[in-house]
């Protein structure tokens, strides 16, 4: 059973330190999430300055970079803000709420983490809370925490914060800045179809793809090269033809089959079909997702189907 090390509000040491002979604020080191990934260890308790993609949902508050291959889901990164603020993040256990706020500033592993609250981190909670499953490009100023090595099924992980204890931590002290969500044509969210349902018995459901961006894989892989293929000409139809990209990826899972399609539910920024097979509903959900729109080669982001599955209908 994987121990869970909660994010603990411990109270500062008695003992004053003379104003007039305070050090300065560190620097905080440049890095990328891949550097965090390949070396957690060298990176723990740094003070760190990042950019990527914010990820924010149902138990959900990560980072992610599709621009990481060599990383893996061994490492993930989960967040909370530094001094009093909480992140309104439903996880287990216990949990934040954004109404109240800590008692004390948050101290992790003796380290207390303060909190810069501005404009911009105004707005970026501001923009979490009108959008309670969302995926935002932001830098971010805080401090990492690599957690401890455990190892369920024999294999390695990194753990300790968040979710069940599922990850390394980054303590957030500063929002430096975010890209505002203006767009129409794209999908923020950070679930990807993963909650759209097709209506039949849930027990027997299983997933045949799920594509997002929580872990760097083969499937994003694919999808940014996807995108790079529309942008070149190979497949001009992926930028207007949602149904025919949700046809092209059950053509692999279904190779010997001839998939008819319904449309079930459209957006200007995400298409629902459904295949009925005799007893089995397949649903596919074809988004233009927003962190594609980094890899585009023009302002156009092509539909992709980021979320198949497979359910027995009775």
């Amino acid at each position: 059973m994987v121990s869970v090390l909660l994010l603990a509000a411990l109270p500062l040491s008695a003992q004053s330190l003379p104003v007039a002979h305070s050090e300065p604020a560190p620097e905080a080191r440049n890095v990328t999430l891949c550097d965090l990934g390949k070396d957690p260890a060298a990176l723990n308790h740094e003070l760190v300055r990042l950019t990527a993609f914010v990820r924010h949902g149902f138990e959900d508050f990560t980072l992610a970079d599709p621009g990481c291959p060599e990383m893996s889901d061994h490492f993930s990164v989960w967040l909370t803000f530094g001094g009093k603020a909480q992140s309104n993040t439903t996880y287990c256990c216990p949990g934040e709420n954004a109404q109240a706020t800590r008692p004390e500033s948050l101290v992790i592993e003796g380290i207390q983490i303060p909190l810069v609250i501005d404009t911009t981190f105004e707005n970026f909670t501001s923009l979490m809370k009108l959008e309670p499953d969302t995926t935002v490009r932001a830098t971010l100023v805080g401090r990492f925490f690599s957690g401890k090595t455990q190892t369920p099924n024999g294999s390695a992980y990194l753990r300790g914060f968040g979710h069940m204890g599922c990850c390394s931590l980054l303590a957030i002290q500063r929002v430096e800045a975010f890209e505002p969500h203006t767009r129409t044509d794209v999908d923020y969210s950070a679930e990807a179809g993963w909650y759209e349902n097709g209506g039949c018995d849930s027990e027997s459901l299983r997933y045949l793809r799920h594509v997002s961006i929580s872990f760097a894989d083969q499937e994003t892989k694919a999808v940014i090269a996807d995108q790079r293929l529309a942008d070149s000409g190979v497949r001009p139809w992926a930028f207007d033809d949602p149904m025919r990209v949700a046809v092209e990826s059950l053509k692999v899972l279904y190779p010997k089959q001839l998939p008819v399609l319904q449309k079930v539910r459209r957006t200007p920024r995400r298409e629902v079909f459904r295949w009925k097979n005799g007893k089995k509903s397949t649903i596919v959900v074809v988004i233009r997702p927003y962190w594609l729109s980094f890899y585009a080669k023009t302002n156009s982001v092509a539909w992709v189907s980021t979320t198949v599955k497979e359910e027995e209908c009775r």
